[in-house]
């Protein structure tokens, strides 16, 4: 094996204590290098998935159409709204059904009536369980009436 001729070396000043210190601390003079990316599209894309927020309930008791407003609001922002009408008129309560349904209907959302007067509605992030026994009675009532 033969050594490399002397012309292909550079001759290197001897480095003082103060360039061997910068170093050493990483404020020395450097080149920047470019970052190459060397992964390019070996990658699968990232899908994001909407999370699920568990036990955020809100109670309201209604009297009025303005009222369902705040529960409208609560839904858009993604919280569950526990809704009592059992002190609103027969009127009333079937406007701010309607109302709630509506939002509900667009933020692809449940509705679920637990009780006389008493609905659930919930975003599309929730997931509403019902018990099996009882529940097809709830659906019934709240289709037909």
């Amino acid at each position: 094996m033969k050594a490399a001729p002397l012309d292909d070396y550079e001759e290197e000043e001897p480095r003082s204590f103060w360039s061997r210190l910068k170093d050493r601390l990483g404020v020395g003079d450097y080149d920047d290098e470019e970052l190459v990316d060397d992964y390019g599209g070996s990658r699968r894309p990232i899908t994001l998935r909407p999370t699920r927020i568990h036990h955020i309930s809100v109670w309201k008791t209604i009297n009025s159409v303005e009222q369902a407003r705040s529960a409208a609001d609560g839904l858009k922002a993604g919280h569950q709204q526990i809704v009592n009408l059992e002190n609103a008129t027969s009127e009333i309560c079937g406007r701010v059904i309607d109302f709630l349904s509506g939002v509900t209907y667009a933020l692809d959302g449940y509705v679920e009536k637990v009780g006389d007067r008493v609905y659930l509605f919930t975003p599309a992030n929730c997931e509403v369980e019902i018990e099996s026994q009882g529940k097809q009675e709830i659906r019934e009532t709240f289709i037909s009436g």
